[in-house]
């Protein structure tokens, strides 16, 4: 004989949704992204020609690196722009990730151009080249300057973008070549000795790698829809756990749409059907002030259901 047991399930769903960046913040954005676009695009070709005059392949180094500047901060600017847009049927969460495709694509780029220059450089310091070291100070001091400005445009947006945070990686990266070409000068003004460029320029090469690597690496966390950095999943189901009438938590995932834009979904077991709604406000607000979560899903049962989709909670 076989026996039915039917249980009603109550789900109480609860969204906390939030906007990672006001329409002030990103027109800021995109105002230091098109300023820093017009001085790097600008000073690129500068430095370009006084590569070609002065037959400095660090000049020529940073100006290649310029034109990956000005391309990354030509893409920020476009992904900036994407991810204001509001959600559609087809993407109901926006266009928030173009941001972090944007970051990831910057750093391919950057290695393309890291194996171009690698080759270069391998050329010269087999068949040193002489340079005109006085026109390649002078515009290698520019190019700093330029790198300056760039720098502080971004800075004050770098920590709240990944996407800007690549533009800014760039520029940093460019600075110390600039830095580095002005050494590679004086070494030249001083003993005469051309490889002191070609050094140089592998140490352009190193700094753009190292660069890119962590780039690439927190995109592509991101994309991997891991938990935010410096948010502890063991922390985020304590608190939920310790909400009143909570008495399990599973199927709790956290990741990041993008840079400063985390989501959150769980389920919530609550036994006594009048504690259910007071529960999820709790979750719903906790979870958004204790952890930063600008949206949210809870699903709020009287008892466990079983979910094969769930891959940790076994």
């Amino acid at each position: 004989m076989g026996h039915s047991h039917d249980h009603e399930h109550e789900h109480e769903h609860g969204h906390a949704c939030g906007h990672a960046h006001g329409h002030s913040r990103g027109q800021s954005q995109r105002k230091a992204i098109t300023t820093a676009f017009v001085i790097t695009a600008g000073f690129m070709l500068v430095e370009a020609a006084g590569g070609l005059l002065t037959g400095s392949m660090a000049l020529l180094s940073d100006s290649m690196h310029m034109l990956t500047d000005a391309a990354a901060l030509g893409m920020s600017f476009f992904a900036s722009r994407l991810a204001g847009l509001k959600p559609d049927s087809s993407r109901t969460f926006g266009y928030r990730r173009a941001e972090v495709v944007a970051a990831l694509a910057n750093a391919m780029l950057l290695w393309i151009l890291s194996g171009y220059m690698l080759r270069e450089v391998y050329e010269r310091f087999h068949n040193p080249v002489p340079v005109l070291y006085g026109p390649m100070l002078v515009v290698a001091v520019l190019g700093l300057l330029a790198n300056l400005v760039c720098a502080k445009l971004l800075h004050g947006h770098s920590g709240e973008n990944i996407n800007i945070r690549g533009a800014f990686l760039h520029v940093l990266s460019d600075l110390a070549g600039s830095v580095a070409a002005i050494i590679a000068g004086v070494i030249i003004y001083f003993t005469g000795w051309y490889r002191a460029d070609t050094i140089v320029s592998l140490l352009i090469i190193g700094l753009i790698l190292f660069s890119s690597t962590r780039l690439l690496g927190e995109a592509f966390h991101i994309l991997m829809e891991g938990a935010p950095k410096g948010l502890s999943l063991g922390a985020v189901e304590k608190e939920l756990r310790a909400i009143e009438g909570v008495s399990d938590v599973h199927e709790l995932h956290v990741w990041s749409l993008s840079s400063g834009f985390n989501a959150l979904s769980a389920h919530l077991v609550v036994k006594d059907p009048a504690r259910q709604q007071a529960a999820l406000k709790a979750a719903t607000s906790g979870v958004a002030a204790g952890f930063g979560i600008k949206h949210s899903v809870f699903q709020v049962e009287s008892e466990p259901v079983e979910n094969s989709s769930c891959d940790i909670c076994a």
